[in-house]
This record gives C-alpha cells, structure tokens and sequence, in this order.
C-alpha cells in the first residue's frame, strides 16, 4: 500500500527522492506558494478554489505560475488512483510552485533563469486521518502577524513564524498558539484559521487582521454560517472556538488559563463546510 507519493519533472517518484537544486529559490528563500487540498472519495476537494488562492498569491508576489488548470487537475487524478484509496480513506495532495532557479547569490527576483512550464512544480500526496482531536492553546508572546504585510495573504513556503509560536506554545505545555496582530486584535493560529460561537453567532477575524484567507472560513461564509468581525483576545468560558483548515477541525478547549464549557461535534461541521 502506497503511503506517500510525489510527482516531479515529469516522474513520478518516493516523497524522498524528489531533489531540489541549491540554486532553487524556493529553497533557497523559500520564495514559492503552496496549496493543500483535501483528497475525500477519490477526489481533490475544492481544486477550484484552493487553485484560485494559488494564482492570487502568485499576483501579488508577482510570481509567474505556469501551470495549466486542466493538466494540474489530470496529474492530480493521476496521483489519487496511483494510491488506491478506498472510498472512506482520505489523502491530501501538496501542490508547490516555487519562483523557479537563481543565477548567483542575488535576492534579485530578474536574475531567475528561464524554465519549462512545469519545472517549478512539484506535487506531494500522502494519507491521511484528518485530525479532530481537541487541543489547549497560548496566546503567542513573542510574536504577531503584520495585518499591513502581501506575505500575510498568500500560503507561501516559509513556516518561520508558525514553527517558533508551536515551539513556544510547546515549552508551556500546550498544543499550539494563536497569534494576534500587530495591533492587538485576534487573527489566527499557526497553521489554522479560527471560528468563534458567542451568544449564538459563529464570528471569525476579520481579513484585514492579517489572516490567511482560509478556504473552509471562505465556506462558512458563502454558507452564511459565520461573519467576519474585529475581535478583541477576551474570550468567554462558554465560547465554543474552533481551529479549522483543510486538513482538520478541532475544538480548542483552553485559551491561557481560560478552560472553555460548551462541547462540540467538530465532524458534524467540517462535514456540513464540504457538503
């Protein structure tokens, strides 16, 4: 049974035999923009959207994104049967689009050599249980998101920031963070966005706080489920708050030293979200 799977110039090949060149930027800066997309019934959910927020982050960091819409979704198909998922198994499929190989040291984004469309392309598939366990978080104190910032809006490659506020959440013993913005308001956690029940209104940041745009919390609002709001770091105990992404549904049920009451049933509502 095939675990994990990538695709690469044209091979298909093991998670670890994919090799990027030094010279690449996206590893060499981590100048490059990713998707990842639910797999669920053999099929990539939500492609269209999760493609959209791709080409988006690829206009605002001005990144040229070769990639034909139609040929993605076929490589992509191509990568689900090479798995052989059952019905009821999921996986998830990484897309990553890099700005492509440096000519020397230079920051400089025009001295990036010329590629073939698909070069700068590489796929990652792997399988999954998507995660709805419950989890206690910290409001981070060391850092906050810059609401002001383009890399605040796009999923770009590097992970700095949310590898330092789990690292800090982790020293004081809890699962992760959430970080506010530079001007004090709640915006999000490190790998997810956050949804909020109170007085019977589901909330969530607002976009100008600097969040990701979120393709579930896109969801919830084409469903009129929730509406976005600033939102002050004052919670209530009876609170139902929700870490969401593609990936996961979780009820946080410990913000600080505020253990929250209400329970939830966090499979109904990711159900509900991509029914």
């Amino acid at each position: 049974m095939i675990e994990t799977l990538g695709w690469h110039k044209d091979q298909w090949l093991d998670i670890d035999r994919i090799f990027i060149a030094a010279n690449n930027r996206g590893l060499k800066f981590a100048d490059g923009i990713f998707e990842t997309i639910l797999i669920k019934e053999n099929k990539p959910i939500l492609f269209d959207d999760h493609l959209k927020r791709l080409e988006k982050s690829s206009k605002i960091l001005n990144i040229n994104l070769k990639i034909n819409k139609l040929t993605l979704r076929q490589l992509i198909h191509d990568g689900i049967k090479k798995l052989s998922l059952k019905k009821d198994q999921f996986a998830s499929v990484r897309i990553n689009y890099s700005r492509g190989t440096n000519e020397g040291r230079t920051l400089r984004i025009d001295s990036t050599l010329e590629t073939k469309n698909l070069d700068n392309l590489w796929l990652e598939f792997y399988r999954i249980k998507p995660n709805f366990n419950p989890i206690n978080v910290c409001i981070s104190q060391t850092e906050k998101i810059n609401e002001f910032s383009l890399i605040s809006k796009c999923k770009t490659f590097s992970y700095n920031q949310a590898i330092q506020v789990l690292t800090e959440a982790n020293e004081k013993s809890f699962d992760d963070s959430i970080l506010l913005n530079t001007s004090g308001e709640l915006c999000c956690g490190s790998t997810f966005n956050l949804l909020i029940k109170r007085n019977n209104q589901w909330i969530t940041p607002r976009k100008k706080s600097g969040c990701l745009e979120g393709i579930m919390v896109s969801q919830a609002l084409k469903l009129k489920i929730v509406k976005e709001e600033l939102i002050p770091p004052k919670f209530q105990n009876d609170d139902i708050i929700v870490a969401i992404n593609s990936l996961s549904c979780r009820q946080i049920y410990q913000v600080d030293d505020l253990k929250l009451k209400p329970k939830f049933d966090p499979i109904y509502f990711w159900d509900l979200l991509y029914s």
